[in-house]
């Protein structure tokens, strides 16, 4: 205790959001930014922002967002940090968060499957982690449901997607993953997890490779939606 208390002191911990000292109680985020933070809060779960990106390419069953991702608001520091700056840790810190709403709601009790956007072996080892994965993790445990990394695999290193176009997006991401079949994942309802969405471009090139297994039923949970 004394020892934890001095590194406190020498290196205290800030805030994720807005980089000022938490309190003893506090975790990862201060009081007001976890209030600020934009909550999505839907009651509809099948016809929402999320399935609207997607509406026409993806059948999908139903969708969640934990929330609003805005340039300049708390949602972009934290994917920020998550992504750039080494902070591991909040991908579990959200995936426990985002997993006691979901297990509230009647549509999760049926998911059999979470399954994290995979990245590639080469991003890995620049980042030294997957962004994604712990935050499934942390969702398959609240839904007490099968959490598999192994389905999907990322078979293309691109550069950041971030500024190019939607048609851009989707011709470069559209060849990125491959399907690793797996019999057992036949006629599940298979649930895939990313940290954010921005045109769905990524989401719909999973799906297509997730849809070539048989009879699955397909939903999509993620951090934030772009607004």
């Amino acid at each position: 205790m004394i020892f934890q208390g001095l590194l406190d002191l020498i290196f205290p911990k800030v805030c994720s959001a807005c980089e000022c000292s938490l309190l003893e109680a506090e975790e990862l985020l201060c009081t007001r930014c976890r209030h600020d933070l934009p909550l999505c809060d839907w009651k509809n779960h099948s016809d929402n922002l999320v399935t609207d990106k997607l509406k026409g390419r993806v059948q999908l069953s139903y969708a969640d967002a934990l929330f609003y991702f805005e340039k300049g608001n708390r949602a972009q520091a934290l994917i920020h940090d998550l992504k750039y700056k080494n902070q591991k840790h909040i991908s579990a810190y959200l995936g426990h968060w985002h997993g006691e709403t979901l297990k509230q709601q009647d549509w999760t009790k049926d998911i059999d499957v979470i399954v994290p956007v995979p990245i590639h072996t080469k991003r890995r080892r620049q980042r030294g982690y997957n962004q994604v994965e712990d935050y499934a993790r942390a969702i398959s445990q609240a839904l007490d449901c099968e959490y598999n990394d192994r389905l999907l695999k990322r078979d293309h290193y691109s550069t950041t997607q971030v500024f190019k176009n939607r048609l851009a997006r989707t011709d470069v991401i559209g060849h990125n993953f491959i399907l690793e079949p797996d019999e057992k994942c036949n006629g599940k309802h298979i649930t895939l997890t990313d940290d954010l969405i921005t045109t769905g471009a990524t989401a719909e090139a999973c799906f297509i490779q997730l849809n070539k297994l048989k009879d699955v039923k397909l939903s999509l949970i993620v951090m934030g939606v772009a607004a």
